[in-house]
Parts: structure tokens; C-alpha cells; sequence
């Protein structure tokens, strides 16, 4: 049986967008402890600074970080080429740039609802077509891409409806584009957290607050709230070898929220 081992990502090369924060900021260490070519991309230059030194402390045999918009397609082309540039070659994809917006879908104005799915639903496409090329023309070993869907893309709440559509959308894209690759070798998937305790959702944690009356809950049928390391090793477990049959799925990482929830 493959099993997932220390420094299996050695020498691989890995693009993570949306790095500079929360699971993408988990991920991408995740990675550089496992001896990994490390990129990490965001369109939060503030939060990127000095990223790729604590990415090399932690363990990446090479890092750099680079600022691209995922709902600007050239910009996006720009990180891929000088990923390949930098690591001569690109491995695995792992796309966890995303946005929330919140309101009732009779209140909430075009742009916001435009927005959601620009970032979460549209750039997960430019991104994995930048990437795909790259993933095609390197040495014949593990290839993956990897994407942040939701719950909310299995059971939506109120006052979520962009966002629960824009995550369902993503995980269309991702069956639609397991199939189309499936036989490059190259696997594609999404993981779908329930609430994970990053800067995205504290405004939205708690008894109370502004956001339309939209609250996340704190924890889980495991007794606690899922961290962003938690997501980070789902995302490992899918660029890895133990996993190169499983192409196609969308996989909660919940502790058993989605299971708990109550059916409309």
C-alpha cells in the first residue's frame, strides 16, 4: 500500500496561490517541511513579505514569493513562467484564494456577488489553465492540482448563497477537468472545509456580530474548530502518491460537520 512519507515532495515543485494567510499560508509550510520547491502567491504583498525565508527556515529547498491577482490571467501566466523559471518545473497546483461575501440574495449588490465568483469560482480556472501546461511538460512523476471548495457547497446556509455557489461551481469545474486530464496522469481535486479558524472567518465567528446575522459555528461534531494545518495535510494527502487514483472528488475535511448538519 503507497503511503505518504517524510520528503516525499523533495525536489517537487509547488505552486500555492493564495499563500499569504490562513490555509494557504499552512499549506504552503506544509509543503516546505517536507523539503519542497515552495511558491507562494498572493495578491496581499503586505503579508507575503519575508514569506520565502520562513518557508526556507521551515525546511523548502527553494522558495520565492510572487503577488498575482487570480482574476487576471496574464498576471497569472507571469507567476507560472517564473515559477518554472525559478524551480525548473512545476509539480502540483494548490489553489486556496477565495473571498466571502454574505447577504440575502435579494440585497446583495452585483459587484459583491461578481466579485465571489471572479475570485473563488473563475480564478480557480485561469489558475489551473496557467498551471496545466507546466504540469504537462515536466518528468513523468506525481502531478495534482488541488482547490479550496466548501460545505457550504454541500449544505448551504442563509445569507451564503454567492459563496455557496461559487464553491459548487468550483467543484463542478474540478470533475469536469479530472476527466479532461485523466489521461495526462495529472489528478484534480477539491477539499471542502466547514468553519477553519483563519483571518477570512473570525469576523464571522462568535455569538454575535455585523454581517448580516451570519455566524459560523466554532466547532464540530470532533469537539473543536479545524485549524488550517488540518486542511494543509488533506492537501498533502491529495498531491501525494497515496493518492494518485483519486481524481475527480470533492472531499469534506470537517469533523463530521457536513454529516451533522440538519437537511433542509
Amino acid at each position: 500500500m503507497e503511503e505518504m512519507s517524510r520528503s516525499e515532495f523533495k525536489a517537487n515543485s509547488i505552486a500555492v496561490l493564495g499563500a499569504a494567510s490562513g490555509i494557504g499560508r499552512a499549506t504552503a509550510l506544509a509543503f516546505a517541511n517536507d523539503g519542497a520547491n515552495v511558491a507562494a502567491i498572493d495578491v496581499n504583498t503586505e503579508r507575503l513579505d519575508g514569506f520565502d525565508d520562513e518557508l526556507r527556515e521551515t525546511g523548502a529547498a527553494k522558495a520565492l514569493t510572487g503577488v498575482a491577482d487570480v482574476r487576471n490571467s496574464a498576471a497569472t501566466d507571469v507567476a507560472m513562467q517564473s515559477i518554472v523559471d525559478n524551480f525548473g518545473g512545476l509539480d502540483h497546483l494548490i489553489f486556496t484564494s477565495g473571498i466571502l461575501r454574505v447577504g440575502s440574495l435579494m440585497d446583495m449588490p452585483e459587484v459583491e456577488f461578481d466579485d465571489v465568483f471572479d475570485v473563488n469560482m473563475r480564478g480557480f480556472w485561469i489558475a489551473a489553465r496557467a498551471a496545466v501546461p507546466h504540469l504537462e511538460a515536466g518528468p513523468e512523476r506525481r502531478k495534482s492540482i488541488t482547490a479550496l471548495s466548501s460545505a457550504a457547497a454541500i449544505r448551504p446556509k442563509a445569507s451564503s448563497g454567492a459563496y455557496a455557489a461559487s464553491k459548487i461551481a468550483l467543484s463542478h469545474l474540478v470533475r469536469v477537468l479530472a476527466v479532461e486530464l485523466a489521461s495526462t496522469g495529472i489528478t484534480v481535486n477539491a477539499i471542502a472545509p466547514a468553519t477553519v479558524e483563519t483571518p477570512m472567518t473570525q469576523p464571522f465567528m462568535g455569538e454575535t456580530n455585523s454581517n448580516h446575522g451570519y455566524r459560523l459555528s466554532g466547532t464540530s461534531p470532533m469537539g473543536r474548530i479545524a485549524q488550517p494545518e488540518d486542511i494543509a495535510k488533506a492537501c498533502l494527502f491529495l498531491s501525494s502518491q497515496a493518492s494518485a487514483y483519486i481524481t475527480g472528488i470533492t472531499m469534506p475535511v470537517d469533523g463530521g460537520s457536513t454529516a451533522a448538519m440538519p437537511r433542509a
